[in-house]
């Protein structure tokens, strides 16, 4: 395996064997740009150690755990995934997988740890994008019956999440098909009838979420739409009048103890579009979460002696947008510390030994990036100057970036919103350079 190319197969079996021979807990880190196969990759590894871990004898319970860890795959894919720029299948979200073995190489269970999910994607996304693939899934997927029930329209153009971005379907999705095996998926890890109802119509309120609108009368916001403010409520078990006051006002606690009070400040039109998307995007977090904790439920080992894990790291791929977010911003610190932990466990403490050694060799160059992790996490870094501007009830945008400015100018790889030539974000940005 030294003498070829890196081969997916070959790495599994070797992950796979020297957890045998030693015993030992074995972990696969996958990392690449957006768009480079990191997803693909990992459901393969797990395909192949499904495959490679066959008992002796048929046994019903362990064949049962591999189905469940395989059919995991769907399920986060249909929450987690989304078509990108880059990708068709692009993960939108972290994921760490152990997967659990007895000494003789037996799957008795697994677990999974999920971090960073985009939700963003839920209320807005590049042109060309589409949010996550469930969306569009049950829409295709589900009957007549069934999106009324919703109050659902099949075509997707009709919700203003979905359409923001101008792409509806994608060639090599068949978002029928795969919404069959979300279904067949959810069905083999447990979900009940009633946990799949309260899924698709959490779903359904979050797409009629993004149909309310708001304008003003007077001085003062109303919503535009009442009518649709009802199908939400009803949707997510709520009063349409408590909705409507969470979106239109915010409340402010003055006091304490006896003279605690709450004060009601009525929101202007953009806050509460504001308001409006931060539901949405808190709403299918949670859910997200709820349905990784449901499969964690089914996937927990029951066995009581010692176990040894293989854990299966896919993580996010870099990307640089035209504009990026806080949330984008926290993603590339994510790969940004990947990539430091490469380099401190291959290439510099490798080179460190051969000199030790003696050893002759060419040395590789490579550029350390702690200097960008030192710049955002260091004291002070970014993060640092971000915490201490929020402690601040003054403090604006230009206060951050002030202060960003005054402790940061002299690292080379900080840009200052001084230096732009982009007028329209001079006010509002810095860059760290690539």
């Amino acid at each position: 395996m030294y003498e070829v190319p890196p081969h997916i197969y070959s790495l599994s079996n070797d992950v796979y064997r020297t957890m045998l021979q030693n015993y030992a807990s074995q972990c696969v880190i996958i990392s690449g740009e957006s768009g480079a196969g990191k997803t693909e990759a990992s459901k393969v590894l797990m395909q192949y150690l499904s495959a490679v871990s066959k008992t002796a004898t048929y046994n019903a319970e362990v064949q049962n755990i591999k189905n469940q860890l395989l059919e995991s795959n769907p399920i986060l894919e249909a929450f987690g995934n989304s078509k990108t720029l880059r990708n068709d299948n692009s993960s939108r979200f972290g994921k760490y997988m152990e997967i659990q073995f007895e000494a003789d190489g037996t799957p008795i269970g697994g677990k999974i740890t999920n971090y960073l999910l985009e939700k963003s994607r839920v209320v807005g996304r590049a042109k060309g994008e589409r949010s996550f693939h469930i969306f569009y899934q049950l829409l295709a997927g589900s009957t007549d019956q069934e999106l009324q029930e919703l109050k659902l329209e099949k075509n997707p153009a009709s919700y203003e999440y979905l359409k923001s971005s101008e792409c509806m379907t994608v060639d090599s999705i068949p978002d029928t098909q795969d919404f069959k095996n979300v279904t067949k998926a959810l069905d083999v890890l447990g979900f009940s009838a009633e946990d799949k109802k309260s899924m698709f119509r959490i779903l359904a309120g979050i797409l009629h979420l993004g149909n309310i609108q708001f304008k003003e009368v007077g001085k003062k916001t109303s919503i535009a739409n009442p009518e649709v403010t009802k199908i939400v409520s009803g949707l997510l078990g709520t009063y349409d009048t408590i909705l409507a006051k969470v979106l239109m006002s915010r409340s402010i606690t003055t006091g304490g103890g006896k003279r605690q009070s709450n004060i009601s400040i009525p929101l202007d039109v953009a806050s509460s579009q504001f308001t409006r998307d931060a539901l949405a995007k808190s709403i299918y977090f949670r859910l997200f979460d709820w349905i990784v904790e449901k499969i964690n439920q089914k996937l927990a080992t029951k066995s009581l002696g010692k176990k040894v894990v293989i854990g299966i790291l896919d993580i996010y791929g870099f990307e640089v947008f035209e504009n990026n977010s806080f949330e984008q911003f926290c993603i590339n610190l994510c790969n940004e510390k990947l990539q430091q932990l490469f380099i401190e466990l291959t290439l510099k403490s490798e080179q460190e030994e051969y000199v030790k050694e003696g050893i002759e060799w060419e040395p590789i160059k490579f550029f350390n990036n702690k200097i960008i992790c030192d710049m955002i996490e260091g004291k002070p870094g970014i993060i640092t100057l971000m915490d201490e501007c929020c402690l601040i009830s003054e403090s604006t945008d230009m206060t951050l970036l002030e202060r960003l400015d005054h402790n940061l100018a002299k690292n080379p790889y900080y840009e200052s919103y001084k230096k732009t030539n982009d007028k329209t974000i001079a006010n509002n940005s810095f860059r760290v350079k690539q």
